[in-house]
């Protein structure tokens, strides 16, 4: 099958490439222009430059591709513009050119697109979901996938990497609960999605590692480092908002996309980020392989 995959330089992404090329797939990257070929792309993967909403150049790869696989998005911004082109644009573009061409599409989501109200971020992941909602002749599948981790994880492994020098930030509410996922079993999780026919009938599904009802922090420090840490912070919300607003400030003053925001601080503050495996493995027969203890050995 002819794949073609955005998002594939990122920490997901290059994990998906070499899971679809060793599952005998034929990988064609599209990338923003002027990144070219680097170390985060296989030389067995083709190249093609381009921006995510250039529709002519969008169109003549979806004539010629099967499937394209969705996995950019913005993660980090100060509004909900910051967010809008790779999160909602750029499906809608994509969305649009497969329903011509009869290919389908699989969107990369995140678990925050069921609580949109939380966050700009979570907010454009819905809209970008519900832009394929609403394109004739689609055939559309969305993983939501919860925290992802893994050894070339810019986000969770540095909190991972403290715990396991004896120092516990702990950034939620003392029983928050929390689905994760190791980046090699969402890999697999989206192989099991391309090769079922059944999985492109305008299906949501969620995917976590096979703990029911998620983690309590405590067990994910445990997993980390069963001996126990030495000290255990954790960060009062008015500390994290606090961060927040200056974090937002110093973003407008400098100009970097802050990934720290109110709105991030809304949804690291929910109680509970959990989810089901039930649709994916009833429809596309996958089970997770990489438990927690498992998965930090790998990351770690």
């Amino acid at each position: 099958m002819h794949i073609v995959l955005t998002g594939g330089t990122g920490f997901i992404g290059r994990q998906l490439q070499q899971f679809l090329v060793s599952s005998g797939h034929t990988v064609t990257v599209y990338t923003r222009e002027n990144r070219g070929r680097n170390a985060n792309i296989l030389k067995s993967c083709s190249i093609v430059e381009g921006e995510l909403t250039d529709s002519e150049k969008i169109n003549w790869l979806t004539s010629e591709c099967d499937l394209v696989i969705y996995c950019a998005g913005s993660i980090r911004g100060a509004r909900s513009k910051d967010f809008f082109e790779a999160n909602v644009a750029g499906p809608k573009v994509f969305g649009e050119a497969l329903a011509k061409s009869g290919g389908r599409l699989l969107l990369i989501s995140s678990l925050a697109a069921e609580r949109p109200h939380l966050s700009d971020y979570a907010n454009t992941k819905y809209l970008g979901e519900t832009v394929l909602e609403g394109i004739k002749g689609l055939q559309w599948c969305i993983l939501r996938p919860p925290a992802v981790y893994g050894a070339s994880d810019t986000e969770l492994r540095p909190l991972f990497k403290l715990m396991d020098k004896g120092i516990a930030l702990i950034i939620g509410p003392k029983d928050q609960r929390l689905a994760l996922l190791h980046v090699d079993d969402l890999a697999r999780a989206v192989c099991a999605v391309v090769r079922s026919s059944s999985a492109f009938k305008s299906r949501k599904m969620t995917v976590h590692d096979g703990k029911e009802g998620g983690y309590l922090w405590s067990e994910i420090v445990k997993s980390v480092r069963p001996r126990g840490v030495t000290i255990a912070i954790r960060l009062p919300h008015v500390i994290l908002i606090g961060c927040a607003k200056i974090n937002m400030l110093l973003a407008s003053i400098f100009g970097y996309l802050p990934m720290l925001s109110p709105g991030k601080v809304r949804e690291l503050s929910e109680k509970a980020w959990v989810c089901d495996n039930a649709k994916i493995s009833e429809i596309c027969d996958w089970k997770p392989r990489v438990n927690l203890q498992q998965g930090m050995r790998k990351t770690l």
